[in-house]
């Protein structure tokens, strides 16, 4: 017994036995969802409002890299593409062979209203975007933010290499009142 009156752990009790029994189950599941969360996915973080309504400014989202083809509608991260060392967060608009036109910041693809943009009212004295009808090149995708007025996105740059798509955004997860999984549907 301690001297300061303090309790001293009894070799063998059963209490301490569980706590360490505890430890090394719970330290292995950190360890993987750790594991997974840099490996099979990759965190990134939402700079900007060119994503809005979908992802805020802020948010940190999970990207699964080298998951195919992208396809329309998702939304991807494009690495170095078309400023070096900047992750772009866009949506997917053409693939190769589509036809994009885009008026008054809705992009028309083959020759139908894209489903996703959402062109938001232009400040005084902006001109809507317009864009004449380009074919999408094989090996490259065509994208745009879905807040079009502010984006900065294949308008500007043109089509980008599928090389140069990390991956697809799959889930918000922070801050926890916007954490929720993007829906992509059955495809």
């Amino acid at each position: 017994m301690a001297i300061d009156g303090g309790a001293t752990p009894v070799a063998g009790r059963s209490s301490d036995r569980l706590a360490a029994a505890l430890v090394i189950p719970l330290t292995l599941v950190l360890v993987v969802l750790i594991g997974l969360l840099y490996v099979v996915f990759r965190p990134v973080r939402v700079d900007g409002p060119s994503m809005e309504p979908v992802l805020l400014s802020g948010d940190r989202v999970l990207v699964q890299p080298g998951y195919g083809f992208p396809r329309r509608g998702d939304v991807v991260v494009v690495t170095d593409e078309p400023r070096p060392g900047e992750d772009l967060i866009k949506r997917v608009v053409g693939v190769p062979g589509d036809t994009v036109e885009v008026r008054d910041d809705v992009a028309i693809v083959n020759g139908e209203n894209e489903a996703y943009g959402f062109p938001l009212t232009l400040a005084a004295g902006t001109r809507p975007y317009r864009l004449p009808a380009v074919t999408v090149p094989m090996g490259t995708v065509y994208l745009m933010g879905d807040n079009r007025p502010v984006s900065f996105d294949s308008r500007d740059f043109g089509p980008v290499p599928v090389d140069s798509v990390m991956g697809r955004v799959v889930a918000v997860i922070l801050p926890p009142p916007r954490a929720h999984a993007l829906d992509y549907g059955t495809r």
